[in-house]
């Protein structure tokens, strides 16, 4: 049953869509996966729309939640309870980052088998349709290079690593990597504008648990750092069409969130306005103050 399901709705739909973005613009495979992963940004837009739903929720929820926890912080039991009851009321999910986070997963196994599978000229699973308008239905050959790079090609397996051969996909893997930590680091800026340096909490004794609330803000904490450091890293050991895939991926990710949620977007893009002008006028004082005591 799986095997159907990956075959039949996922492997083949996603080649054949591969091979007629990588027709339509000029046997270019680069652009293709570009394209897809827009694409595939537009399909999760429900899910990203429900995450970004939940966040609210939480944010709404949490002096509640903190009323909570000062009831029934002795006693562990009554508190899940009473969290869930709430979570229940108001229609909220805990787990609700799943929805988006497993889809995306899944495409980039296909997309790495699609891929694989093409430059190796193994295109089982291609519509009679789509082969015969590609090449008529004859066997069709794929240039698998993209801005002189073979998107195959993994910076670790390279004989030169750091020759001016190598050097490009290198940088395309840390690319990868940063723009996976700007991106995380955008959309939760942008969906908290008011966000403050927190203060430092004391740390929580090891048996005490953490509350589902605290739970995801540690989560999203660590996701920061940790992905990008993943995506770096899977990038460097992996064919280099992923990190443009990710880099691709990243760039359509802070679009959508900007256009879902644009007020926050504006009132967060000005709030940041604000602090690099406060910081300016700073630097202007001083560099005044320190030219009269030179005077």
């Amino acid at each position: 049953m799986f095997a159907w399901i990956w075959t039949n709705i996922l492997y083949n739909p996603i080649l054949n869509i591969c091979l007629s973005l990588y027709h339509l613009l000029g046997d270019n495979l680069g652009i293709a996966i570009i394209i897809i992963a827009i694409i595939f940004r537009l399909l999760l837009l429900p899910l990203v729309k429900n995450q970004m739903e939940m966040t609210r929720k939480m944010a709404a929820l949490k002096p509640q939640l903190d009323d909570l926890q000062k009831k029934y912080g002795n006693n562990k039991e009554k508190l899940a309870q009473e969290q869930m009851k709430l979570y229940k009321k108001a229609k909220y999910n805990p787990f609700g980052c799943l929805g988006s986070f497993i889809p995306q997963i899944l495409i980039i196994l296909v997309l790495f088998q699609v891929i694989k599978n093409i430059a190796a000229s193994n295109l089982n699973g291609i519509y009679p349709f789509i082969n015969n308008w590609i090449s008529g239905g004859q066997e069709i050959t794929i240039n698998t290079k993209f801005l002189g790079l073979e998107l195959t090609n993994v910076f670790m397996q390279l004989e030169n690593k750091f020759s001016v051969e190598g050097i490009p996909y290198l940088v395309i893997a840390l690319l990868a990597g940063v723009s996976q930590y700007f991106m995380t680091k955008f959309t939760r800026l942008m969906q908290n504008p008011e966000l403050k340096k927190e203060e430092k909490k004391p740390k929580k004794k090891k048996e005490e648990e953490l509350s589902p609330e605290a739970l995801q803000e540690s989560i999203n904490k660590s996701t920061a750092f940790i992905l990008p450091a993943m995506t770096a890293y899977f990038a460097i050991k992996m064919p280099i069409f992923l990190g443009i895939y990710w880099i691709a991926q990243s760039i359509a990710s802070i679009i959508q969130y900007m256009i879902l949620d644009w007020d926050k977007t504006k009132k967060g893009t000005q709030n940041l306005l604000s602090i690099f002008k406060k910081k300016k006028e700073i630097e202007e004082k001083k560099n005044k103050q320190e030219e009269k005591r030179s005077s």
